[in-house]
């Protein structure tokens, strides 16, 4: 467990057995106490020191849920889920936050980069004014929500060398990497959802009475906006793999009736061939050119040679169409 007494002075590192006293402080100053696991010490924390709610401290310990806002008396409790990408596939995790008047609690099973990436920003002097207990939520929020857009790019560029791979070589690979990619995008949508709605409700005029509100609406505005953004791009980007799947199956289709038309020329060019030296093969006692004529072998290599010129013709006027 690592607590942190934020002011607009910078960022001061505390003990354990400050909390009591941290949290009856009215000194416009936020405490920030950020647990990872949680171990059977910092649940002994949430439930007896904040008296957070069972349900809410087994949420906690149960790192499978989805994105969630709930409102208790007296503090907020929030589930987000940061992602990142691990071997070519989308990596969910989860983190738990509690707002309450003067304080903000985070839970989270390991190293976080979104913690991580916060406690910079809010270690600098002079970080508001003011700080507040939504700044700080907000900064969360805002971490969270910009880790989307690495992916979205990713996917975004992948989806641009899917269709240049499809539309020259079609391969069953590229095929199933565009299902990957879509699947991953389901997932996405199922977090960047419920987080829209998580950013509606924190707007509303009854939520976050204990908070400076006022100014916390510009930045829980912005970071709406990019899950907005977020979620719209998603939205394309699964429209764009559905062409990409019927650009596949045309491209296969128009390969396939090329290769019919290879092969049908082939065919006729085998035909008639057999049609010639099936000509001078039949029992005939006298035939043109004569059995005994010197030219009559020269001459059916030249209808040979024509016959397979004329298919090479007609080959050559089908891949121009």
């Amino acid at each position: 467990m690592q607590i942190t007494h934020l002011s607009p002075q910078g960022a001061v590192e505390k003990q354990a057995a400050d909390l009591p006293t941290l949290l009856t402080a009215d000194d416009n100053s936020v405490l920030w106490v950020n647990m990872a696991g949680p171990s059977a010490d910092d649940v002994a924390v949430l439930r007896d020191v904040f008296h957070f709610h069972p349900l809410a401290i087994e949420d906690t310990r149960n790192h499978e849920q989805r994105p969630k806002i709930e409102e208790y008396p007296g503090y907020l409790f929030l589930i987000v889920n940061p992602v990142s990408m691990v071997a070519d596939d989308l990596d969910f995790r989860e983190v738990d936050i509690f707002v309450g008047r003067n304080f903000v609690v985070t839970v989270h099973t390991a190293a976080e980069p979104v913690i991580d990436e916060a406690r910079k920003r809010l270690s600098h002097p002079n970080t508001l004014p003011q700080i507040s207990v939504s700044y700080v939520m907000y900064v969360l929020l805002d971490i969270v929500v910009d880790c989307y857009f690495p992916v979205m790019d990713m996917v975004e560029e992948e989806i641009n060398t899917l269709e240049d791979v499809i539309l020259t070589r079609p391969r069953q690979d590229a095929l199933a990497r565009v299902f990957i990619l879509k699947r991953m995008l389901l997932h996405l949508w199922r977090v960047v959802w419920p987080e829209r709605d998580i950013l509606g409700t924190l707007t509303q005029p009854h939520i976050l009475g204990f908070a400076d509100k006022n100014a916390a609406q510009y930045y829980l505005r912005d970071v709406s906006d990019h899950l907005f953004w977020i979620a719209d791009m998603i939205g394309t980007y699964r429209d764009t793999l559905t062409s990409v799947i019927d650009l596949y199956m045309s491209s296969v289709s128009n390969r396939l009736n090329r290769v019919v038309n290879r092969l049908t020329v082939f065919t006729l060019a085998f035909g008639l061939s057999a049609v010639i030296t099936g000509f001078y093969g039949m029992n005939f006692e006298q035939t043109w050119p004569a059995f005994a004529d010197a030219r009559g072998v020269p001459f059916v290599l030249l209808l040979l040679a024509l016959a397979a010129g004329g298919t090479a013709l007609i080959l050559k006027r089908i891949d121009h169409f």
